[in-house]
């Protein structure tokens, strides 16, 4: 039984390295899409403000650029939650190679 687990101790430590640089490469991407996407999202809800303030659209007009700057928003937030599901991958494998 322990030849076995230290099989799998053996086995599991490469696809901890390649779920480990999988982690950073999805926290460099995230970083650099939330800047985008919400410089992009700003964008789209002050055009929908300011819009409504000058009195070139209605509300109902203007709720789609405010829907879309939701949407916008919300893309590197899901982007998070992927990189927080191989965070908690990774630390499983972490728990096994060292228990």
């Amino acid at each position: 039984m322990r030849l076995l687990k230290f099989m799998g101790k053996v086995l599991a430590f490469p696809v901890m390295l390649i779920v480990t640089v999988i982690q950073w490469l999805f926290t460099l991407v995230v970083g650099m899409s939330s800047v985008v996407f919400n410089l992009l999202a700003g964008l789209f809800l002050l055009i929908a403000v300011l819009s409504l303030v000058f009195g070139i659209s209605t509300w109902t007009e203007a709720l789609r650029p405010v829907l879309a700057a939701f949407i916008v928003f919300m893309i590197p937030v899901v982007g998070q939650g992927i990189t927080a599901v191989v965070v908690v991958i990774r630390e499983g494998l972490s728990d096994f190679i060292w228990s």
